[in-house]
């Protein structure tokens, strides 16, 4: 699977219901006392006043989740590729008690003025990127000088309980294979890759888990990842039926989750 092919990401991202089944897992299993949304506005440290970019912003889950904790006069642009998203976040975020403009956008070619904003965000979207080496110059366009970059990612290891599951059972092209894809955008490549633009000062890792204690909201999530009709259904019982056996055995199926953020400047 290639996650920054356009047509997979065309498919995957025209409205919220794939990425809406992929984010009710987390929001159900993850362990931490911490979710990964509220983790990850901590590090944003906005201060009030600013102009902030969210690219690939989805559904607005970082601004929804956290409306109350977004500090006055914060002028927040949110930009997505796709249609569908913007229109669902528009929905999703007509209630919340600050400004804010939703724009049509590609990544790599950002239509903002030179110096636009203090902080762009990139939140577990530039591995959908094509050409990240593009985008990230135009991200480093759009910054004030002194402004900050946030890109979070997952490390290789993400999802890998699940990746090696669908792989035994002969679910492909739905996952990434259970090994790490030296062309993609992790933990491992993200600082290296960004630093050839901006100034990195800090790479910070959040560990946790999923302990999923029902099948289905994993087999929604497998689904999601597969154009429609495309996962056999024989595949997916085989695949239920060894995750109810492991909750049946020790009370949950396991899955370890890998993710982090890179911390960036324009000098």
């Amino acid at each position: 699977m290639k996650l920054a092919d356009p047509a997979h990401v065309a498919e995957q991202y025209r409205d919220s219901t794939r990425l809406d089944a992929r984010v009710r897992i987390y929001e159900l299993y993850d362990v931490s006392p911490e979710r990964w949304i509220r983790w990850l506005f901590d590090r944003l440290a906005l201060a009030p006043g600013e102009r902030v970019l969210e690219i690939g912003c989805g559904t607005g889950n970082l601004w929804r989740e956290n409306a109350a904790r977004v500090p006055e006069r914060v002028a927040l642009v949110l930009a997505d590729l796709s249609p569908g998203m913007l229109a669902e976040a528009r929905t999703r975020l007509a209630a919340l008690p600050f400004c804010f403009e939703l724009r049509e956008a590609d990544a790599q070619a950002l239509p903002f003025p030179d110096e636009s904003f203090e902080l762009v965000i990139a939140n577990h979207m530039l591995y959908h990127v094509p050409d990240r080496a593009r985008a990230l110059r135009e991200v480093r366009r759009v910054l004030r000088r002194g402004g900050r970059f946030i890109a979070s990612t997952n490390h290789w290891t993400h999802f890998l309980e699940v990746r090696e599951l669908v792989s035994r059972f002969g679910v492909t092209g739905v996952l990434r294979a259970p090994a790490r894809d030296p062309d993609g955008f992790d933990l491992e490549s993200a600082a290296e890759e960004i630093s050839a633009v901006l100034d990195v000062s800090r790479l910070e890792r959040r560990q946790s888990s999923l302990e999923v204690r029902e099948a289905e909201p994993l087999l929604d999530f497998v689904r999601s990842l597969g154009h429609d009709g495309e996962i056999d259904v024989a595949a997916l019982n085989a695949i239920r039926a060894h995750v109810e056996r492991q909750i049946a055995l020790v009370g949950s199926f396991h899955v370890g989750i890998a993710a982090g953020i890179v911390r960036a400047r324009k000098a």
